[in-house]
């Protein structure tokens, strides 16, 4: 018994032994070099590339109307396939045109669906990410403290890479295996699977032969997996590169079945031939079997032919239910829960989905937000466009709608010369010098039994023009109108109080940008005309700073530092900076939550004559939360907040925070400090759910 356990010890040690073996030092270098040293200028490069797409649906319920592009699958068949025929044009490898010639599909009307599968088409094997801005690549230098690797050796100067996080799983991080030349480090062929965003995946990718072609796959099959809600949709898909059929650009062809079959380069698989197949049985396509030898009596001749009459005449009723049942559909898949758009050679237009949880934001001191997104472009030439891109809002909390309308004509896309419109109203504006008016001359009891008698809604017009006449500086100078108008009006006539202030001001403001990587600089000024009694008169300067500094791995240093002074000012009512300002709308994880205060109460914004602010936060894929058991094999992004504030009549304020996104939303937790004592705590929260979908 005793030499058993030391023999079973032994085999374990030396499995151990083998598992934690050191990769080759020598090939991995080359690996981690070969995109500079083998490859040529990718730049210009053009191929053909043709993929199908297989999907099946083994589950699914009602709520796969919430998933952006699902409808168009939501009922009926549950085996769809899509074939495609591209032309690819290369800036870099994870940069390219893909120019779209030839589509056909099963789906009803030529629809798509499950469109973020275009991501995992071509994994970008030598970048820091393997597809877009996420999934760490295993063969990039920068990620290799995130992987352990081994190698073992095989024949004709191969070498055999497994390759898995080093610590624990994460959706940021994928696991596999892969063989490698050992004498120039070139990727010959990748297995690999992962999770990203609710879809597992698993993918085979040969890569070329050589020069720039080695960069590139020739054939990238891919395994998808997505469940959802009790939904649960595969998908199998395979990009051919290379194809030998070149179309003409002026070429697109969408719903001809024998064009695709023309030009198809490999051979469609027994389960995409069965769903063909079905398709062209329930779409009348294939001939109908012969009928059985007719009796030689009229009277069941004719009976045939009465029952044949009824069933077609029964037959195109259902046709034309069906065609409105899924038009139907289409109206409310693509209204509620998918985005709307079009797009021509000339521009488009695209309107985000009205019922999508991604536009719903909450914190402590602003509640919650919703808001809904249009887009829309008009080209008239290469240099001259036209754009408008206006969002509207509710805040649930303050009970009130937000808008944002700017109209943007460029004429010299060269020199970012153009000319904005933007009609607006900001987040309610206070003014405590009413109310200590007020106070002053009818006691402080009133506070109680009036109500917001020193808020305003503030609307404004904003014209601006702008030209870039270098590439370091940037020129815009304008004219703002402001509306304030008292809340309580009734209640501020009732005092004596004006219920309605405006003020007109000329604007200017140059934007520096001194070299590459250099802080974006900006100087603003602002003077106030006094019209009227009612006009305000007033001059504002701001500086400010910032930059974003990439470091590798995806990890992002934000830093801003600005400062705002009102030179002159005709009362001390509605100190209202242009860098300094609260925002009721964020956007989520990629807004300014990063250039932000969370908790300071809205009302410090525009009660100060002048303020100083800094901003830094850093960001990175892999910080702590991943180590998290369960959980942590979620996160995609982490963040660290530091903010700083001097106004007049406070100590120095301070914010501090951690955030982190996942799939499904974000969510950050802030802290507040006057000087060194601690105020406040709070925490911020958005949707994320397929907001890359």
């Amino acid at each position: 018994m005793k030499r058993f356990l030391l023999t079973i010890l032994f085999i374990n040690l030396t499995l151990l032994s083998i598992a934690g073996e050191e990769a080759d030092s020598l090939v991995m270098n080359r690996l981690f070099d070969y995109k500079e040293k083998y490859t040529h200028d990718i730049k210009g490069f053009s191929t053909n590339v043709y993929t199908k797409h297989l999907y099946q649906i083994h589950k699914r319920n009602i709520s796969i109307w919430a998933i952006p592009s699902m409808y168009t699958i939501a009922h009926g068949q549950r085996s769809f396939v899509s074939e495609i025929y591209s032309r690819f044009t290369f800036n870099d490898v994870d940069d390219y045109e893909n120019k779209e010639q030839v589509y056909y599909t099963t789906i009803p009307r030529n629809r798509r669906t499950m469109t973020v599968l275009r991501d995992y088409l071509m994994p970008n094997l030598y970048g820091v990410t393997l597809y877009k801005d996420h999934v760490l690549s295993p063969f990039c230098r920068e990620n290799s403290n995130f992987y352990r690797y081994q190698t073992v050796p095989l024949a004709n100067h191969q070498i055999r890479l497994y390759f898995r996080p080093r610590v624990v799983r994460n959706t940021q991080l994928v696991r596999g295996k892969a063989i490698i030349d050992e004498r120039t480090g070139r990727i010959e062929q990748v297995e690999m699977e992962g999770e990203y965003d609710m879809i597992r995946f698993q993918t085979l990718t040969m890569m070329g032969d050589e020069g720039r072609h080695s960069l590139l796959p020739k054939i990238c099959q891919t395994s998808i997996s997505f469940k959802f809600g009790g939904n649960h949709v595969t998908s199998q898909y395979e990009a051919v590169f290379d194809c030998p059929v070149t179309l003409p650009d002026s070429v697109y062809v969408k719903g001809d079945r024998y064009y695709i079959d023309s030009i198809r380069p490999v051979s469609l698989s027994k389960e995409e031939l069965k769903v063909y197949e079905d398709y062209d049985r329930e779409h009348g396509l294939i001939e109908p079997e012969e009928p059985e030898e007719e009796k030689d009596t009229l009277t069941v001749t004719m009976a045939w032919v009465k029952e044949d009459e009824e069933e077609k005449v029964e037959q195109e009723k259902e046709r034309r239910r069906n065609y409105l049942k899924e038009i139907g559909w289409d109206l409310i898949g693509e209204n509620l829960i998918s985005s709307i758009s079009a797009r021509s050679d000339k521009g488009y237009v695209k309107l985000s989905p009205i019922l999508d949880p991604q536009y719903i934001s909450y914190s402590k001191s602003k509640g919650f937000s919703y808001k809904i997104k249009l887009g829309a472009e008009y080209r008239f030439n290469d240099y001259s466009r036209i754009r408008l891109n206006p969002y509207i809002g509710y805040n649930f909390k303050f009970r009130e709608f937000y808008y944002y309308l700017p109209i943007h004509w460029i004429y010299n896309a060269n020199k970012d010369g153009g000319l904005q419109l933007v009609f607006g109203n900001n987040n309610r504006i206070g003014s405590s010098t009413i109310l200590d008016e007020i106070k002053r001359e009818h006691g402080d009891s009133i506070e109680q039994n009036y109500k917001d008698l020193d808020l305003f809604d503030d609307n404004y017009i904003h014209l601006s023009h702008h030209i870039e006449p270098l590439n370091w500086l940037r020129v815009e100078a304008g004219v703002m109108f402001h509306q304030r108008k008292a809340v309580n009006a009734a209640d501020m006539a009732h005092f004596g109080k004006a219920t309605k202030y405006y003020s007109l001001a000329p604007s200017f403001s140059i934007r520096l940008y001194p070299w590459e990587k250099a802080p974006v600089f900006t100087i603003d000024y602002e003077r106030g005309i006094r019209l009227r009694d009612n006009y305000m008169n007033y001059e504002r300067w701001e500086v400010d700073a910032s930059m974003k500094h990439h470091m590798n791995c995806t990890r992002l240093l934000n830093g801003r530092l600005g400062a705002g002074l009102y030179t002159a000012k005709s009362n001390d009512m509605f100190m209202d900076f242009a860098n300094f300002r609260d925002n009721n709308l964020p956007d989520g994880w990629d807004d300014d939550w990063s250039g932000e205060f969370q908790l300071l109460n809205s009302r410090l914004y525009n009660e100060s004559k002048y303020y100083i602010r800094g901003n830094v936060s850093y960001e990175s894929p892999l910080i702590g939360a991943y180590l998290v058991p369960l959980l942590g094999r979620y996160v995609e992004r982490e963040r660290f907040y530091l903010s700083t504030l001097s106004i007049d009549n406070t100590r120095l304020y301070s914010e501090l925070g951690y955030s982190f996104t996942c799939r499904v939303f974000s969510m950050g937790i802030f802290g507040s400090f006057l000087n060194t004592t601690y105020q406040d705590i709070g925490c911020k929260f958005t949707f994320e759910l397929f907001r890359k979908w």
